[in-house]
C-alpha cells in the first residue's frame, strides 16, 4: 500500500554512508520512528523498503548509544 512521500529531517552520514541516516536529536528519533511505520508494508526491493533499512539502522545506533536511562534526560 503505498504512501505519499514523507520527507524526514534525517540528513545522511557523510560521502562513505550514504544509504545510512544518523539520528542527532530525540525529534529526529521520532520522526525516524513514525515513518518506519509508514514504510512498514512495502515490498522488498522498493526505495521505500531501503529507506526503512537505512532508518531502523539509525535507530537501533541511537538505541544502543542510549540504552542508560539518565541519557534521555
Amino acid at each position: 500500500m503505498p504512501f505519499e512521500h514523507v520527507t524526514t529531517p534525517l540528513k545522511p552520514r557523510g560521502s562513505r554512508e550514504r544509504s545510512a541516516y544518523r539520528i542527532a536529536t530525540l525529534d529526529e528519533y521520532d520522526a525516524a520512528t513514525e515513518r518506519v511505520r509508514e514504510l512498514a508494508d512495502y515490498p522488498e526491493g522498493t526505495p521505500q523498503a531501503d529507506e526503512l533499512a537505512r532508518l531502523v539502522r539509525a535507530i537501533m545506533e541511537w538505541d544502543e548509544a542510549h540504552d542508560d536511562a539518565t541519557s534521555w534526560q
